[in-house]
């Protein structure tokens, strides 16, 4: 889900390439002919159409861009896949070589953020980290759903129960509420500072599941619900 804080076109670029966006290079080069080879943007085209239909969801423009190869982290725990979420925009940023499958999850996890935060009108800088954390972990869900658990991304396993309860009691239940001016909601959410690697990932991934537990709540439920209401009757904060 984006966070921009950009002034001009080259601010916006490097705000990209924290999220895998390509840096040029030969090999980059090389990555578009093979995504042209294996027809990736008609793919993403077909899943895309696929889930506004599925979910009633907005229009939404989709980029397409090689991944940067170079950083471990955008190949090996991410996969390959990578993208940014706008209300009516995607970048998506993708390794040759993907299968169709990891295409859909990829596809299925950045819209549903699109269409999570089209149905659910709060303006960009009132969002609370536990409207991002929930954002996170609900649209994993919907790829668990959509996709199998094959193809959720190595975050919503990365951490045991046990560790994701320290740090919920220690650093996330009493700080929901800040928002994104706050530099604190950027260190929880993605793992910075004193915080490990993608911890408010899995920590909503964890919320959401613990509210799916005992309650019902579709994928198309998931795009509108309150954050607030989905710490009421959550398996995870009640154990």
């Amino acid at each position: 889900m984006a966070n921009p804080d950009v002034k001009d076109g080259n601010d916006f670029y490097r705000y990209l390439t924290q999220f895998g966006m390509y840096r040029p290079s030969r090999e980059a080069l090389r990555s578009v002919g093979k995504l042209e080879e294996e027809k990736v943007w008609e793919k993403i085209e077909n899943i895309y159409t696929k889930y506004r239909k599925k979910w009633r969801g907005p229009d939404v423009d989709i980029y397409i861009f090689p991944i940067n190869q170079s950083n471990r982290m955008f190949i090996q725990q991410l996969k390959g896949r990578s993208g940014l979420a706008f209300p009516h925009k995607l970048f998506l940023f993708i390794s040759d070589g993907l299968d169709d499958k990891n295409l859909e999850a990829l596809v299925v996890h950045e819209y549903h953020h699109a269409a999570r935060m089209n149905n659910y009108k709060k303006n960009n800088n009132d969002y609370t980290l536990l409207d991002s954390l929930l954002f996170e972990g609900l649209a994993e869900h919907a790829v668990l759903k959509c996709c199998g658990v094959a193809y959720t991304a190595e975050w919503t396993k990365q951490y045991s129960p046990d560790r994701l309860k320290y740090y919920w009691n220690h650093s996330y239940e009493q700080n929901l509420q800040i928002t994104r001016e706050n530099r604190l909601h950027d260190d929880l959410l993605f793992g910075r500072r004193r915080v490990p690697k993608m911890m408010g990932y899995s920590m909503g991934y964890e919320l959401a599941k613990g509210y799916i537990k005992n309650n019902q709540l579709t994928i198309i439920d998931s795009l509108k619900i309150p954050s607030e209401k989905l710490l009421v009757n959550n398996k995870f904060i009640s154990e």
